[in-house]
């Protein structure tokens, strides 16, 4: 199970990488190995350069049981989001440059397509902590209680979901929404969102009719 997580991450670190979505080392993936294990990529690693002996596993202490890379520095939290959220399998850290945007103006992202709606209603802005700490950690999961997907203050975007593919697809569609709502912004015109409960419809309808089953 380990050896598929770490395969997982080294694919899924190059896509982040090619998506524009990091610059350099940026970022952070993870992968639940099972109940009391989780993968995540090394701290400071070209994600072109990992291999899947490069990923450690950590036990939800933060403690290295595999590997002998040290890993990110948002150990944190990753760990504190699959401590929090059982049915969370994979959690994607990115800085993409419209959600960074939205960061720094610490402006949530409103319900403002359908596209968006496959994923949450709206992307709340979790409080500011510095890298790595606990307290940004906490802060991350007290805002996931209402989204999977969080803009963090000054940061960038966390998206938690049942696979790293979904949740790779998620943080695609938060920026891609994220950038149109900034370029609304920048015409100062009015901007018409979808309300609450056509979102909640809209979500509901594409949970059980959108894609292949």
């Amino acid at each position: 199970m380990s050896g598929e997580a770490r395969k997982l991450l080294v694919e899924y670190g190059k896509k982040l990488f090619e998506s524009n979505m990091v610059g350099g080392t940026a970022g952070n993936l993870s992968v639940r190995v099972d109940e009391k294990l989780f993968a995540i990529t090394p701290s400071g690693m070209p994600y072109h350069e990992l291999e899947p002996e490069d990923i450690p596993i950590l036990d939800m202490e933060g403690q290295v049981v595999e590997g002998k890379r040290k890993p990110s520095i948002e150990f944190r939290l990753h760990m504190e989001i699959y401590r929090n959220f059982s049915d969370v399998h994979a959690v994607v850290h990115a800085h993409p440059i419209y959600c960074s945007v939205l960061s720094i103006l610490r402006l949530p992202l409103p319900a403002l397509n359908e596209t968006m709606l496959l994923y949450t209603v709206h992307v709340p802005v979790s409080e500011y902590a510095n890298s790595g700490t606990e307290q940004l950690a906490k802060n991350v999961v007290e805002a996931m209680k209402k989204s999977k997907a969080v803009i963090m203050a000054n940061h960038g975007l966390v998206c938690a979901a049942e696979s790293l593919k979904k949740a790779f697809d998620m943080c695609e569609t938060i920026e891609r929404t994220a950038k149109v709502y900034v370029l609304a912004l920048s015409t100062g015109r009015t901007i018409y969102t979808i309300d609450e409960q056509s979102a909640l419809e809209a979500m509901e309808f594409l949970r059980k009719n959108y894609g292949q089953r």
